[in-house]
């Protein structure tokens, strides 16, 4: 394809979607993660349908979608930190002092992101990140990459994101890295 044929649109959602939607994100979601590196569960990814609404509709919930000829290529999706308990938990383990700039009310977490892998180095992933993060009323976002993919830990350091820490997940099968950004995001 050449990047005519490329032409990729971005709608952003807040806190509600479309239900047709979820099933396309799904899809991508499963196709993204469940391939190695990560190896996860389809069953387990496919559940987006029932969790990914919950956390748009909760405060901080944004969802960016990338479209291409109709089909979904990319998307990102958000929430308040302060409705993840697992993710203060996380991050309070690694900052015992946590940074005063990473307020549960005040920051966002960036719950998830993916790209069609015939789509990646298009600049989808980055473009995702810059929708779900403008016009934000929150003063931080912050995000985590799994051990196993440390080219998108890079990726995200490029972009400006700061390294908080690590922590165990999946009784200690994988590392999960938190890298956090101030807002807003100049990239």
């Amino acid at each position: 394809m050449t990047g005519v044929d490329r032409k990729v649109t971005y709608v952003r959602f807040e806190n509600v979607a479309p239900d047709e939607i979820w099933g396309e994100i799904a899809d991508l979601f499963v196709s993204s993660f469940a391939a190695p590196p990560y190896n996860e569960s389809p069953s387990d990814l496919q559940s987006i349908t029932q969790w990914g609404p919950d956390q748009l509709a909760s405060p901080g919930g944004r969802l960016v979608v990338a479209s291409h000829d109709k089909q979904v290529v990319g998307f990102a999706l958000s929430q308040r930190l302060d409705q993840d308990i697992s993710w203060q938990r996380r991050l309070d383990a690694m900052l015992p002092a946590r940074d005063a700039a990473i307020m549960p009310s005040r920051t966002v977490i960036v719950q998830e992101l993916a790209v069609n892998e015939s789509f990646r180095g298009c600049g989808i992933a980055k473009q995702c990140i810059r929708e779900l993060l403008s016009s934000r009323t929150e003063h931080a976002a912050v995000l985590g990459v799994f051990g196993q993919a440390p080219q998108l830990r890079e990726m995200y350091r490029r972009w400006g994101f700061l390294e908080l820490g690590a922590s165990p997940i999946y009784g200690g099968t994988v590392t999960l890295h938190a890298l956090h950004q101030r807002l807003p995001w100049m990239a």
